[in-house]
């Protein structure tokens, strides 16, 4: 049996206990909405490690432990790759002001000057059509075509927080390149 065959052969047979661990003993608290990031993160580690180093966590006994301590390492490091990814974007949503119900995500602060409303709305039908394909499509879907949180969650199978997030980033690359209209 190759390494990949018993690699999957134990994450299938350990993946819920593995989720239910991380869910209740890792990602718990202020951190729970990371829970299935996490799991993610950490299946995507698995996968991608050396199998040599696979072979001996199986034979040894100690690929639980593997996974649990390091989803615990990568929730709580600043320079984890999942803190890169994953958390860092969110605090930085956060602390631009981004972040928050789908209803106000397109609201300006300061709309009330007729000549910069008019910028504005050229500038940003510019610069979306300038965004990665991937933003630009959401983008338009949830903007143009009036899709919600649920219905993209629901059309692409992306979970609502990654939507947020790839739809706040998109604004604020939008709101930086139309800073001109601010003037």
């Amino acid at each position: 049996m190759t390494i990949k065959s018993r690699l999957d052969r134990w994450v299938s047979d350990h993946y819920e206990w593995l989720d239910g661990q991380i869910r209740a003993n890792i990602a718990k608290g202020k951190m729970r909405e990371y829970a299935d990031d996490l799991i993610q993160e950490m299946m995507v580690q698995l996968y991608g490690m050396k199998e040599e180093k696979i072979e001996q966590l199986l034979d040894n006994g100690k690929l639980k432990w593997y996974v649990l301590s390091g989803a615990g390492m990568q929730l709580r490091s600043k320079t984890s790759p999942f803190y890169q990814r994953l958390r860092k974007h969110k605090m930085m949503a956060r602390e631009n002001g981004l972040e928050g119900s789908d209803k106000n995500i397109f609201e300006r602060i300061d709309d009330t000057e007729e000549m910069s409303t008019e910028c504005y709305f050229s500038c940003m039908k510019r610069e979306i059509e300038n965004l990665h394909w991937y933003s630009k499509t959401l983008l338009k879907e949830y903007w143009e075509q009036g899709m919600g949180l649920d219905a993209l969650n629901e059309k692409y199978n992306i979970s609502k927080k990654h939507l947020t997030k790839d739809l706040n980033a998109a604004i604020l690359t939008i709101r930086e390149n139309c800073e001109e209209c601010d003037k």
